[in-house]
């Protein structure tokens, strides 16, 4: 039997198979994908800081892509614009990245079972005790990590006794794209004036396709690359991200070759309430960890692979892996980055409830180059006297940036109650804290 059972080999699953197998468990690593096709096939900003933070080696070279020398912010009319020279995320190609990561998990000692597809998890007297595959083979485990992506293969086979919610509301799915190309001397030149950007700079118009959606464009004339990302909201589209691009730039004239790129589907909302059930801990995309500020998860999945591996090494030694022994790490979690993603998920919520004229007067007249770094670095907002002055401006739309004021101390109130979640599993404690949560909310939905 393994100690540790560890479904998907993303940047959750290997790091919480690398340092649980560090710590001497014998740990099994499953993947649908064979080892050469792990990982993404796109490139996702990361918080620079993460990686000190968790010990892990700052990407570089072949992992990474340039960054734009600076980055615009524009509302849907494009009119107006925040610009901000710095750089508080790296650009990972997430496959290059992953294989690394695998690499560690691999020396650590951890076992590798690639094309490997696992259809359920093994539940023994409402206790996750281990793995299904789709050839029917039974994995026994002591304990069991979901990481297998928005998919959530184990999530959705828990028992109706399960605290986890099994089911997620699919209004949450963003459908996302995102690919460099590279163009031949001939067509270069003309790439700029095609798009309308300037070269070197990132530019992102949000809210372009109504609710929750960006177009980003970044022309870099040193490497003749373009690199476009594209994601709104699947319920209301007809067409998924990868298509609109291929589509976008037929449109443009734009040719060359992709180099690099791909997408799919991701759940943009605060993270689930219950994170852990008997032998069972959620991470990743299967957990709903993506910030809902910028749409990547790589940071949040990060942490939360190593919570997990911390909090599994313990309950294993202590031969305890049940729900209020595994609670740690939701607790741990939730209160730490869970708080992060809750307040920025009222960002999300924001721009589904503003239409375009007041996204148009929230990038020109109320953000600030700021707000812009402290959504890419997954932090509050903080008011510097730049950020205050500017914010001057938009005391010209006093009743709207009276309503943005109210919004941002919502978001504030929300992330205080996720910083008091329950430190213990307590099924009144958490239901309190739901109904807080949910009070919250209904806070934030339009009269």
């Amino acid at each position: 039997m393994y100690d540790l059972v560890v479904v998907g080999a993303g940047c959750a699953g290997c790091v919480a198979a690398e340092r649980t197998a560090g710590r001497g468990f014998k740990v099994l690593l499953l993947d649908r994908q064979s080892p050469d096709g792990l990982g993404h096939t796109w490139v996702n900003g990361v918080e620079r800081t993460v990686f000190g933070r968790l010990g892990i080696a700052m990407p570089s070279g072949e992992e990474t892509m340039p960054s734009p020398l600076s980055s615009r912010l524009l509302g849907p009319a494009g009119k107006r614009y925040v610009e901000t020279t710095s750089a508080p995320t790296i650009e990972v190609r997430m496959s290059v990245f992953v294989r690394r990561l695998l690499a560690g998990a691999v020396a650590a000692g951890a076992e590798l079972r690639g094309e490997t597809t696992v259809e359920r998890a093994l539940v023994e007297k409402d206790r996750v005790s281990g793995v299904v595959t789709a050839s029917g083979e039974e994995i026994p485990a002591r304990a069991v990590v979901d990481a297998s992506g928005w998919e959530a293969v184990l999530r959705h086979g828990l028992p109706e006794s399960s605290p986890v919610p099994r089911e997620m509301d699919e209004g949450y799915m963003v459908t996302a794209w995102r690919e460099q190309r590279r163009l031949p001397p001939d067509e270069a030149a003309d790439v700029p004036r095609l798009l309308g950007i300037p070269p070197g700079v990132s530019v992102s118009r949000v809210g372009w396709r109504g609710g929750y959606s960006v177009l980003m464009l970044h022309w870099d004339p040193r490497e003749s690359e373009l690199d476009i990302l594209v994601g709104f909201n699947r319920e209301e589209a007809e067409e998924s991200a990868g298509e609109f691009v291929a589509r976008f730039l037929a449109e443009k004239g734009i040719g060359g070759e992709r180099v690099y790129g791909g997408g799919g589907l991701i759940p943009v909302r605060r993270s689930l309430d219950v994170l852990v059930d008997h032998g069972l801990l959620l991470t990743g995309d299967s957990a709903c960890m993506v910030i809902p500020a910028h749409g990547s998860g790589v940071a949040s999945s990060l942490i939360a692979g190593d919570l997990a591996a911390r909090t599994l090494a313990r309950c294993l030694e202590e031969g305890d892996t049940g729900r209020e022994n595994l609670w740690e790490y939701a607790a741990a979690y939730q209160r730490g980055r869970g708080a992060l993603m809750a307040y920025f998920d009222v960002t999300r919520g924001l721009t589904d409830n503003f239409d375009r004229e007041d996204m148009d007067k929230l990038v020109g007249y109320v953000m600030t180059p700021g707000d812009v770094e402290a959504g890419l670095k997954a932090e509050p907002l903080g008011i510097d006297l730049t950020d205050a002055l500017r914010r001057l401006r938009s005391l010209r739309h006093p009743l709207f940036t009276a309503r943005f004021a109210w919004l941002a101390s919502a978001a504030i109130a929300l992330k205080k109650i996720y910083e008091d979640y329950p430190e213990r599993y307590d099924p009144a404690s958490l239901e309190q804290w739901r109904s807080r949560v949910a009070k919250a909310r209904r806070r934030l939905e339009p009269a």
